[in-house]
């Protein structure tokens, strides 16, 4: 990953791009008269990413209570000591003129001077802007005409706080991890990724000595610089969104083409460019995650594709799921799968219907708890491992209970859960993350074209017995409907926790409901004869849980309109 990424910064550097972060906000300045040694106002400004260098500006520098010539605000009163404390640091450099000292003598003490006054307009300000908005705090000086990286001390300043810092952990005549190099020096300390640090004992070799965390993770300048600008590129131009988790698209060369790589991501950022400019337009087909996704299948195999989803959380970074060297060759087979899908449903299939079943445990939690199942099937998908399917059932079923229960009739919500189910497993299937056993000889059926339309998933004969018994089910619930206005026979499916003793007493009783409603007709009949033929050859004690009976059964219920006209078909 480092290297891959270490190979962005280089072909950032070398075309001399300058990578826009995407941030907003505010600026308030502590603006001091021409000759700084008076307060004059705060004045406000909106943030503008070109001027990063001027505010002297380092993403994540001024998190808790270190000092910094620019902070984000939280209480106004820490934030200017913040600042007013970086400045007086700036004193303790070496090789500062005297000059200089007193120029930032003067600064801190026009500041001092007025902290009251300085303070409560800070307050007046941040009343008057929204609690929404990012809003940062530094110094203007010489009367609003310059800030504060306009001066050659503070630049050099901030250059010495940053070596400094990496020398807690320093060796020398040591390999670099990044480039394989050996280095004059080599740091422990990069500050790169926030979820690296060597603030805890459990980042730190030696004995948890900070001085020897080198030794865990050691990177030369060089290498820390690029490092610097691949992160600040992926951040920029590869970073994207997948149905509400966040993920840094790393691209690897193989081949060692920068020019591949270079066309590579101009096409990708080009991409995303139109894909923004489109959003909300109603013609738009499928998601920006997925657009995305199906351009670097397009691509040759000369290079691989690494998923870096991350969570950040304050000024931590967490690692959610990692997933490295996929090929442009498995993005396409992952497209093909549902290209197969969309033609078999005559519906557009997305991760949209895998993600839906991997939200909440129960609807009353305010944070999604299900991500991590959810990072785990995007992991198999892309790395074409097997998951077992009593996994995803287990997740189907929840979902469709907790609508059933919320209706206790047949709703339009249901059905399309039941559909999208079904659409998975074709999918999921076809990229071989899951797998059904090999169909067995069970004969002719009337039903065989259909069963073979959903693949193997109906290859057994409990499964078709319970399709078919789902949609006789279904059918008498709609009779009931249509002349009682109610379904009473819904109590008997226990909110769909059948078990295969339930299934199995359920046909006669099916019969002879229908039967008092004189609709026990001959595509009912035939129905009812097929879903007995497979019951029967499926013997006693399935090898199947709770949850993929019903799963089947509703499955059925959802295709009963397709059943009865086959069925009814053959009657003419």
């Amino acid at each position: 990953m480092l290297s891959a990424i270490k190979d962005l910064g280089y072909l950032v550097s070398s075309k001399n791009e300058q990578v826009k972060k995407q941030l907003e906000g505010k600026v308030l300045f502590i603006t001091l008269d021409e000759t700084n040694s008076i307060f004059r106002e705060i004045g406000i400004e909106d943030f503008d990413i070109e001027k990063i260098a001027h505010y002297l500006y380092k993403e994540g520098a001024s998190k808790g209570n270190r000092p910094a010539p620019i902070a984000q605000i939280t209480d106004p009163i820490k934030t200017l000591k913040k600042v007013k404390k970086w400045i007086n640091n700036c004193n303790n450099i070496p090789s500062i003129s005297d000059a200089d000292q007193e120029f930032i003598k003067k600064i801190i003490s026009a500041i001092e001077k007025s902290a009251f006054l300085i303070e409560g307009s800070l307050k007046d300000k941040l009343n008057e802007m929204s609690k929404k908005e990012k809003i940062f705090l530094t110094i203007k000086l010489d009367g609003d005409k310059k800030y504060i990286g306009d001066y050659p001390v503070f630049r050099k300043a901030l250059s010495y706080f940053e070596n400094r810092k990496r020398e807690g952990s320093m060796a020398n005549d040591k390999g670099c991890s990044v480039c394989g190099h050996q280095k004059n020096e080599v740091s422990g300390i990069t500050d790169v990724f926030k979820f690296y640090t060597v603030d805890k004992p459990g980042f730190i070799t030696g004995g948890f000595d900070k001085a020897l965390a080198w030794k865990n993770f050691p990177v030369c300048s060089d290498c820390k610089v690029l490092l610097e600008k691949g992160k600040e590129y992926l951040e920029s131009k590869l970073n994207f969104k997948f149905y509400g988790l966040n993920y840094l698209l790393i691209p690897k060369l193989l081949l060692g083409k920068h020019e591949k790589l270079e066309e590579l991501l101009d096409i990708i950022t080009n991409t995303s460019q139109e894909i923004s400019l489109r959003e909300g337009k109603k013609e738009i087909i499928s998601s920006e995650e997925e657009e995305i996704l199906e351009l670097l299948g397009k691509s040759s195999d000369f290079l691989t594709y690494n998923f870096l989803f991350l969570q950040r959380q304050q000024s931590a970074e967490r690692i959610l799921l990692y997933i490295e060297d996929v090929f442009p060759s498995r993005i396409r087979t992952i497209f093909d799968a549902k290209s197969e899908v969309d033609k078999a449903f005559e519906e557009k299939f997305n991760f949209g219907k895998l993600r839906q079943f991997f939200m909440k445990s129960d609807e009353s939690k305010r944070e999604r708890d299900l991500d991590k199942y959810f990072l785990d099937v995007i992991d198999a998908v892309f790395k074409g491992e097997k998951i077992n399917f009593s996994f995803f059932v287990k997740f189907y079923m929840a979902l469709i209970r907790r609508e059933f229960l919320k209706e206790k009739i047949k709703s339009e919500k249901t059905y399309f859960l039941i559909r999208d189910a079904m659409m998975n497993n074709m999918f999921l299937e076809a990229i071989k993350v899951i797998s059904f056993q090999e169909a067995k000889e069970m004969g002719e059926s009337i039903f065989d074209q259909f069963f073979s339309s959903y693949g193997k998933s109906l290859a057994s004969p409990e499964k078709r017995g319970l399709v078919l018994l789902g949609a006789l089910t279904q059918m008498l619930l709609n009779r009931q409907q249509a002349e009682r206005g109610s379904r009473p026979f819904i109590k008997k499916l226990k909110s769909f926790k059948l078990e295969e003793k339930d299934i199995k007493s359920l046909l006669p009783q099916i019969q002879n409901k229908l039967e008092e409603y004189d609709s026990f007709d001959k595509g009912k009949r035939l129905i009812a004869e097929e879903a007995s033929k497979y019951l029967l050859m499926s013997g006693i004690n399935w090898k199947m849980s709770v949850d993929e009976i019903n799963f089947y059964f509703v499955c059925g219920m959802n295709l009963s309109n397709e059943i009865a006209s086959i069925a009814y078909k053959k009657e003419e």
